[in-house]
């Protein structure tokens, strides 16, 4: 016969339950209201009593294609600046996270120091040296300026978060590869590479959530040019027309700009929560 479970441990799910659903609301309560009201007409949007039950209008959504293509344009760059600085990092952090897993020093050990310093330091104070700099070379209002500064920012990350990754690898397998004959660089690339696939995308996803939704540093390096999705609804903000501020064109902007990054973390999310877990890959 089955176990009758008690009433004091019902009861004890039933408030984790509870707790869970309201933090569930308080996270995805924000992105429900944007998501309505990018269906509202301007009038219903800010009213006294939220009305939930409304006629939708797709009325935002036409301003936003007819009227702004800039934000259009803006999105493409945090496209571009989104997936360079997902791909430099990952270039730069597999070897660097590899000679800390395998090569470990006393001197290579006390480097990682400098790595989680540079995390402590506010993006302002790094940001403002770097700017008469990127305009010395001709870097600023280019993607190019913000690719390098997100990489730079997010690489300490990346490097620590694969070595927990690599140091789920037996070094036994390394070692039996290289004594089939492999290098080590062949068996880094066949034998350890497979291994810490769920790390590589736990850390492509970091990555992509911090460039896709920064705006100090884009709004800083950036211009006419090459601003970002966030500097552009900032900038629609501030474009106050006959009527005020078009809160519904901003609001469908703001989904327009959410969606993407939503559907790419629904669709890997299993690598997602073994990164913030910190679970080694198993080989």
């Amino acid at each position: 016969m089955a176990r009758r479970t008690s009433p004091r441990r019902r009861l004890a799910r039933l408030g984790a339950g509870l707790v869970l659903a309201l933090i569930v609301l308080w996270s995805f309560g924000p992105i429900l209201v944007a998501m309505l009201s990018s269906f509202k007409n301007q009038r219903d949007i800010f009213t006294y009593v939220p009305t939930l039950i409304f006629e939708p209008t797709l009325d935002n959504y036409r301003l936003l294609i007819d009227e702004w293509s800039s934000f259009w344009r803006s999105l493409g760059v945090s496209v571009i600046a989104t997936i360079g600085a997902a791909a430099l990092v990952v270039l730069v952090s597999l070897p660097a996270a590899y000679s800390y897993s395998r090569m470990a020093r006393p001197a290579v050990a006390l480097s990682a120091l400098f790595l989680i310093g540079v995390r402590m330091f506010p993006p302002i104070i790094i940001t403002i040296p770097l700017f008469p700099l990127f305009t010395g070379i001709g870097l600023t209002d280019t993607p190019v300026a913000v690719i390098l500064v997100y990489a730079a920012f997010q690489v300490s990350m990346s490097v620590l978060l694969l070595k927990v990754f690599l140091d789920g690898v037996p070094r036994e397998i390394d070692e039996a590869a290289m004594l089939d004959g492999a290098t080590r660089l062949q068996t880094f690339f066949w034998v350890t590479l497979p291994q810490i696939f769920p790390g590589i995308a736990a850390s492509i996803i970091f990555v992509a959530l911090f460039a896709w939704n920064d705006f100090l540093f884009a709004f800083l390096l950036t211009g006419t040019n090459s601003k970002t999705a966030p500097v552009q609804i900032a900038e629609m903000l501030g474009a106050v027309g006959e009527g005020g501020v078009t809160w519904g064109t901003i609001f469908a902007a703001s989904v327009v700009q959410l969606a993407p990054i939503l559907i790419f973390v629904w669709l890997i999310q299993k690598p997602l929560l073994r990164g913030f877990a910190g679970a080694p890959a198993k080989g």
